[in-house]
């Protein structure tokens, strides 16, 4: 292991870890509603040890597996000059370590809180978001690596995708996409896109493979799979870590 990656491993768990705590410490102010508060600790999958836990395993693994050089080159047409990419400064090291790490610290948490109550809040979206997006600013004004502008279209591409969808539904009377899973789909896109600009077309086949399957147990369970509805949000986050670390070895 390099010194850049041991740098983006222990930043990565040590970011995830705050993430997990300060969350499962909180719900009441994340979720803003006190009967949904009470359901979601209530819960037999709310165990604020094992959220934590969790979190801190997925950025472990994500760190572990992101390559910190380029893992992309191009050859300049006629005279074959080959171009790499520069590998990530410290200040994109420091950057990269917060951006997995919050998102990574956060995932278990939403998971339980869509699962139990169909809900990705807005108090943890908007700043996953925010945070994002300042990064990639921070990251494309004065780091090195040409991957912040890969998350950066990859969110912009996320926002395009599941907000057509959603605006689809709601056109259509249909139950499509819900406002959070939009939200979700910009860090989604966003990070994967960041981790590997082929990432999120694993990611998008991931999120499928799991919502379908999960959408035929539901059915076989309720009886009709024409009234089965899931939550889309655990399926996208799968979908993230799950297409993203494996990007470099299918793509």
């Amino acid at each position: 292991m390099t010194v850049e990656s041991a740098v983006l491993l222990g930043l990565s768990t040590a970011v995830a870890a705050g993430t997990g705590l300060l969350l499962v410490g909180t719900p009441a102010r994340w979720l803003a509603d006190t009967a949904d508060a009470e359901t979601v600790t209530g819960s037999r999958a709310f165990r604020p040890v094992l959220l934590v836990l969790a979190g801190i395993v997925i950025a472990g693994l994500a760190a572990f597996l992101v390559p910190v050089g380029p893992d992309w080159t191009a050859i300049a047409p006629g005279s074959g000059t080959e171009f790499v990419p520069p590998s990530l400064s410290t200040l994109d090291l420091v950057l990269m370590a917060l951006v997995l790490g919050t998102t990574a610290g956060a995932t278990p948490v939403l998971v339980v809180a869509d699962l139990v109550v169909r809900r990705l809040p807005d108090r943890i979206m908007y700043p996953l978001i925010g945070l994002f997006v300042l990064a990639c600013g921070l990251g494309i004004g004065l780091g090195s690596s040409t991957s912040w502008w890969f998350g950066l279209v990859g969110a912009v591409c996320g926002l395009l995708l599941f907000g057509g969808l959603h605006l689809l539904g709601r056109a259509l009377h249909r139950p499509t996409m819900g406002l959070g899973d939009v939200k979700l789909a910009v860090v989604v896109a966003g990070v994967s896109s960041l981790i590997s600009p082929w990432a999120p077309a694993l990611v998008l086949v991931v999120t499928m493979l799991v919502a379908g399957a999960w959408a035929i147990v539901a059915g076989a369970r309720a009886g009709s799979l024409h009234q089965t509805t899931i939550a889309f949000g655990p399926a996208m986050l799968t979908g993230l870590w799950v297409g993203s670390v494996s990007a470099r070895f299918v793509l």
